[in-house]
């Protein structure tokens, strides 16, 4: 597999275990539990840069180029392009909404449930159609020339995160994360 979609498919995987801690933090919310919501803005702020800055912009290079040499699945690209402009639309509202409740900001808690559970339905749908729709079509599409080319034009950065953790930046994440992987 070329090393492009290695980084990819580890990132699915990664986003995945994060939008699980998510809802459950969110079903802790609505039973009426104060979840950490710093942990909660933090681990909204990861996905933002990340994705922002890496992830997004490396899955559009692999989209564009196989628009560029023609797939009868246009539509699932084009669908998966739009949502990489919603998404941190949907992030940034529910940021607010969080940032607002640090600020004992009133709120209504059905609201903000809402925005959360809005985009960890719109994350998982997206990874969805990414995983079973357009990857396998860009494995079939691209050849080794494209794979290389794309290699050298995709953003890198080592994930804040997973890589080499920043502990200072992602404090709860981290602990919360490292936390979940040493129970059995």
């Amino acid at each position: 597999m070329p090393p492009v979609m290695t980084r990819l498919d580890q990132d699915h995987v990664r986003l995945t275990r994060l939008l699980d801690l998510f809802e459950n933090l969110l079903d802790r919310f609505h039973d009426g539990d104060e979840p950490d919501y710093d942990l909660m803005c933090e681990m909204l702020g990861y996905m933002d840069d990340y994705s922002d800055q890496v992830h997004h912009p490396t899955e559009d290079l692999i989209f564009q180029r196989v628009l560029e040499k023609g797939t009868e699945r246009r539509d699932v690209f084009d669908v998966l392009m739009r949502q990489h402009q919603v998404i941190p639309q949907l992030s940034k509202r529910f940021q607010q909404s969080l940032d607002g409740i640090l600020r004992e900001e009133v709120l209504l808690r059905e609201e903000v449930e809402v925005q959360g559970r809005e985009l960890i339905a719109t994350l998982r749908g997206h990874l969805r159609l990414e995983n079973e729709e357009a990857f396998p079509v860009a494995r079939a599409v691209l050849d080794d020339g494209d794979w290389a080319a794309l290699e050298d034009a995709a953003p890198t950065m080592d994930d804040p995160l997973f890589s080499i953790p920043d502990p200072q930046r992602y404090r709860s994440l981290y602990a919360r994360l490292f936390e979940q992987s040493q129970t059995p």
